[in-house]
């Protein structure tokens, strides 16, 4: 289940950790997130399986989302920020 924080800038952003988790349910754990979720929010997929960081951006654009970034963390994990663009 993700959970929320706001930036700064009063934008929600939420949190899902699927440390643990390999492709392809990272992805699918991503999408069935962001399909809770508004249009124009924003959902921030935290990683240890590095495959994950081609995967789900790959799968969102595919689907019409944004990927905002990809980032390693320098902890072992990565972090995938996902902006909801489409139903």
């Amino acid at each position: 289940m993700p959970t929320s924080s706001s930036s700064g800038s009063g934008t929600r952003e939420l949190e899902l950790d699927l440390r643990g988790e390999v492709c392809p349910y990272t992805f699918v754990r991503a999408r069935l997130a962001l399909e809770e979720l508004a249009i124009g929010a924003r959902l921030r997929v935290v990683v240890d399986h590095e495959p994950a960081t081609k995967n789900i951006p790959k799968s969102a654009e595919a689907w019409g989302q944004v990927v905002e970034t990809v980032e390693a963390r320098g902890d072992g994990t990565f972090s995938i920020t996902l902006v909801k663009r489409v139903r």
